[in-house]
């Protein structure tokens, strides 16, 4: 069967190679286009290297199938911003990492962003500073969104805010919350049957952490 296989990063567990039909990834970046809105007039500035789930669901292959002007490059905290300025994207996205290394440069505090309708964020957890840092400078909407490599985002999304919009789960995935135990307020998300090891915070509707390390250890918080 054609189709694409990726490989993980092994940032939580060993490097694991998955296989996605094109016709399944195709679903998932139709949902991404649903979602966002992205249509013919948007600019969307891609930094997610081609071997990643973020390339083909979020970023580069939407910006294809749905006529969208695509300008794809290798991230650079320096050459992003002047990138960002050419470019003047109405969508982006961008992960905990990019901004770790954006706050250390001098143009980033005062770029202006106001360009931006839409941008997506996730990948791990995401803190109220990193979303309010982009909407002081001008982002419209800064929208976390929630999935994994196997089942691609968004499954939850959650606007301007660390918390997720429950209404948003993806219909066509079979999706639930495990109680990690009967007085915790704690639940694992399960997705088609498969635990993702990803753990939420049922009362705040916030992530809470994954119960593997990168260093493949049990997670040393008690549930």
């Amino acid at each position: 069967m054609s189709g694409i296989t990726l490989f993980t990063s092994g940032s939580t567990d060993e490097p694991k190679k998955v296989n996605h039909s094109w016709e399944r990834m195709k679903s998932y970046a139709l949902r991404s286009i649903k979602e966002s809105k992205l249509g013919p007039e948007d600019r969307v500035l891609d930094v997610f290297p081609s071997n990643t789930i973020a390339h083909y669901t979020i970023t580069a292959y939407p910006a294809m199938l749905s006529g969208a002007h695509l300008c794809t490059a290798a991230f650079n905290a320096y050459s992003y911003i002047e990138l960002f300025k050419e470019v003047q994207p109405t969508f982006i996205s961008l992960i905990p990492r990019h901004f770790e290394l954006l706050k250390k440069t001098k143009g980033f505090a005062q770029l202006d962003m106001s360009c931006v309708r839409y941008m997506v964020t996730g990948s791990n957890k995401i803190t109220q500073e990193f979303i309010d840092t982009f909407r002081n400078q001008g982002v419209q909407i800064v929208a976390n969104w929630y999935g994994m490599t196997e089942y691609p985002p968004p499954i939850l999304v959650g606007y301007n805010s660390t918390k997720f919009d429950m209404s948003t789960l993806a219909k066509d995935e079979h999706i639930m919350f495990m109680p990690v135990s009967a007085t915790s307020q704690l639940a694992e998300c399960i997705i088609n049957g498969r635990s993702t090891g990803d753990i939420f915070d049922m009362n705040t509707l916030e992530f809470y952490g994954r119960r593997q390390e990168a260093n493949r250890t049990t997670w040393k918080n008690e549930f």
